[in-house]
């Protein structure tokens, strides 16, 4: 069994840093440049390229954006299971906010300058209360490129859910206090974390450690 992690929108592999996966064959995909119009499924497919190839059973662990990616990798490829943290299933499940992003053209103000200047005054919000927690926030986002955060955000605007075979499992585990995939709109998660914020997956990391771990 081969686990490859997913981070979240602006993050990287240090997302999942907690995560006690021991056991498990894990590999983690950091984000790369997107083409020019290129559509999130191209995308997904080219960054699962990536992965070193396996017979092995593979499992998707998809944080926020990650889970997105996950399900359009798993669209046209033999994926065992997905277990999203802190991501949504369906269009459905996005926020009003999110939604407005392509339309209103909101993008162009997501700039990693701009996202670590702020993070002070949202951050505690959304889960990054700590001065560390910011400090890998801010370290984080610096690692990506303004092109590739703009070109993200606006697919993640306008995604709608592709077609998973149903052979493949989808786990879903969601925090309580999810002020970025707010909670009140997620359809009936597997598994929920009482007051997790949307970074749950690094700060209530022992709990969804366990729930990975008896999900595969």
């Amino acid at each position: 069994m081969r686990l490859i992690l997913i981070p979240g929108l602006g993050y990287d592999c240090r997302i999942f840093k907690n995560l006690d996966l021991s056991g498990f064959e894990v590999e983690c995909l950091n984000w790369i440049e997107p083409k020019t119009n290129e559509k999130l499924h191209d995308y997904s497919q080219r960054l699962f390229s990536k992965a070193k190839t396996s017979s092995d059973k593979i499992v998707l662990i998809g944080h926020s954006l990650g889970g997105v990616v996950s399900q359009e990798i798993a669209s046209i490829n033999n994926i065992d299971k997905i277990i999203l943290v802190s991501s949504i299933k369906s269009r459905n499940e996005l926020p009003l906010s999110l939604k407005l992003v392509k339309p209103f053209w909101l993008d162009r103000f997501f700039t990693k300058e701009i996202s670590i200047k702020t993070v002070k005054f949202w951050g505690k919000n959304h889960g990054f209360e700590t001065d560390d927690e910011k400090n890998l926030f801010k370290n984080m986002v610096s690692k990506q490129s303004n092109n590739y955060l703009q070109w993200a955000l606006r697919r993640l605007s306008t995604w709608k859910e592709p077609d998973v075979p149903s052979t493949t499992k989808i786990i879903h585990i969601h925090g309580t206090k999810d002020k970025t995939l707010p909670y009140k709109l997620v359809s009936k998660p597997d598994f929920t974390i009482e007051n997790g914020s949307h970074i749950c997956v690094l700060k209530e990391s022992e709990k969804i450690s366990k729930i990975i771990k008896t999900s595969i």
